[in-house]
């Protein structure tokens, strides 16, 4: 009952051996590799070595208190490397589906180029002031010295054109 401190060793290697194979089990019940295991048996009564004053009474208790936290530890660890690897897996198959999006959308730009050019020449003009110069409606007006109902109304007209003719180009 008394303190181990000269002879903790002796209590330690009695214990390693008669607790060798839980502390192996308390590892290996949620699935840890067989050679991991045996590396955290090992850590567990390295850190038990390393704690000055002991009690006999409870260096069982000791152990398999240091074998769950150990064991708790490394599954958290092995959690953060999943997850770490699990983001840079998303990240390359974000990257992979966002250059087929710029090339999907570079097509489409230029699908619609094409439209806008094959408009009349009063839309195609109203077209791209407005979706390429980004004007409002009062300036495409100004411009284009036409009324505001009227640029509305061409604007409205030719984009329908644009969008009817994008989709059917996106089928084929």
């Amino acid at each position: 009952m008394g303190l181990v401190q000269t002879n903790h060793i002796q209590a330690i290697s009695a214990v390693y051996k008669e607790m060798k194979l839980s502390v192996f089990s308390i590892f290996r019940q949620v699935g840890i590799p067989e050679a991991d295991c045996e590396d955290l048996v090992q850590d567990v009564f390295v850190k038990l070595l390393s704690i000055d004053t002991l009690r006999t009474e409870t260096i069982k208790g000791i152990t398999a208190t240091i074998a769950l936290r150990l064991r708790i530890d490394y599954l958290r660890r092995k959690a953060c490397i999943r997850k770490i690897y699990s983001a840079v897996e998303a990240m390359h198959q974000y990257n992979m589906v966002y250059e087929d999006t710029t090339f999907a959308t570079k097509e489409l730009g230029d699908a619609e180029l094409r439209i806008v050019s094959g408009m009349g020449e009063v839309n195609r003009k109203i077209y791209s002031l407005s979706r390429f110069e980004e004007k409002s409606y009062e300036e495409i007006a100004e411009v284009m010295q036409m009324s505001y109902r009227a640029v509305e109304s061409r604007l409205y007209r030719s984009r329908n054109e644009v969008r009817s003719r994008l989709r059917s180009v996106a089928c084929l």
